[in-house]
């Protein structure tokens, strides 16, 4: 009974399994004409669109359903369709090859070497007046002091000497708009000297020791005036400060008064260059001193007035085009008035305190 069951089932089985093979065969049969193919024709001239689809093969409809995903064609890869005979049709925008942009030229201030050159011709315009940027000096001098009393009375009121002292001085001359070319701003400078004495010793009459020092300092603001076609080739006017110190101390009892003195004062001068012969040039000048502060020696009189000149002549000789070779010498005078009194311990009319300086020195200009 089992084997009749079992043999009825295979029985009943058996057209399904022959039929199989058959439809599977018919379509292997439709899979070996390349489907595909009618995909990739192109179509013919004038006519943009797909062909119609009753000229398609009735095989051609597609792969079955249960075929492999991997016979169907990738849904990224585009179908390339040609344009119609006769007509182009426009590149993408995206194809075409970028524009470079026209190079922008600079404005004609901006173009590299016009700053050079500009400076350049304001560096020649400032030799050619022999307007000078910079100039150092510096020099050995001679110095002597004479410190005198007009109409004096008594004993305390005694004359001092100072015979010779040795100096080292320099000065600088700076002018920083030698080269813009603007009118008064081009020839204003600042110019400063400094001067001190070394191994410098002093004594009264009697013979007492005085420690001294002797420093002067000066600083101004100077425009100058230049005329290379003259004779008188250069003047100036300045306004400043100067400081002169002449201290002198001793611990003992000299029999005398001590005239120390810190003479402040403001300045105003004048000055000249001359042009001689050949490389020889003569210079001069001088100014009026207005004193701020005066020394100790002047506070020891009743209602002191003091003032003060001061003059400078220099011969110079060019060695070369910017190192000048000077002897000069400068002279420089403070007076004073006194008022006094019956019965003031001190009693002078006045004192004069005269100072000079001479010596050689080398200058150096650019």
């Amino acid at each position: 009974m089992g084997g009749a069951h079992l043999l009825m089932t295979f029985c009943w089985l058996s057209p399904v399994a022959l039929a199989a093979p058959a439809r599977h065969h018919k379509h292997g049969h439709g899979a070996h004409k390349k489907p595909d193919k009618t995909v990739e024709r192109t179509a013919p001239p004038g006519d943009s669109g797909p062909p119609p689809a009753d000229t398609l093969p009735p095989d051609s409809a597609g792969p079955p359903a249960d075929a492999p995903a991997a016979s169907e064609p990738a849904p990224s890869e585009p179908i390339a369709v040609p344009a119609p005979a006769g007509k182009v049709a426009p590149a993408p925008a995206e194809d075409a090859a970028p524009v470079a942009p026209s190079p922008r030229r600079a404005p004609p201030e901006s173009e590299p070497g016009d700053d050079a050159l500009a400076l350049g011709r304001q560096e020649l315009a400032r030799r050619a007046a022999s307007r000078i940027e910079v100039a150092i000096i510096g020099g050995l001098d001679v110095g002597r002091r004479d410190f005198t009393y007009s109409d004096p009375i008594g004993a305390l009121p005694q004359s001092y000497r100072l015979a010779a002292a040795p100096l080292a001085t320099v000065g600088m001359e700076v002018y920083p708009f030698a080269s813009t070319g603007v009118p008064v701003l081009q020839d204003l400078g600042v110019r400063g000297r400094f001067s001190r004495a070394f191994a410098i010793g002093s004594a009264t009459t009697q013979g007492a020791h005085l420690d001294t020092r002797w420093m002067r300092v000066g600083g101004e603001l100077r425009e100058r005036f230049l005329f290379p076609a003259s004779r008188l080739r250069e003047a100036g006017v300045a306004l400043g400060i100067d400081d002169d110190d002449f201290s002198l101390q001793t611990d003992r009892d000299v029999g005398a008064l001590v005239p120390a003195a810190r003479m402040v004062a403001l300045r105003f001068g004048v000055d000249g260059r001359i042009f001689v012969a050949g490389r020889i040039s003569v210079l001069a000048g001088g100014g009026y001193l207005l004193t701020l502060s005066r020394g100790q020696i002047y506070d020891r009189f009743r209602a002191p007035r003091v003032a003060g000149l001061d003059g400078e002549v220099a011969v110079s000789f060019r060695l070369t085009a910017g190192i000048d070779l000077r002897l000069a010498g400068r002279y420089t005078r403070y007076f004073a008035s006194f008022t006094p009194q019956v019965g003031d311990p001190l009693v002078a009319g006045g004192a004069l305190d005269q100072q000079l300086q001479a010596g050689l020195g080398v200058r150096y200009a650019h």
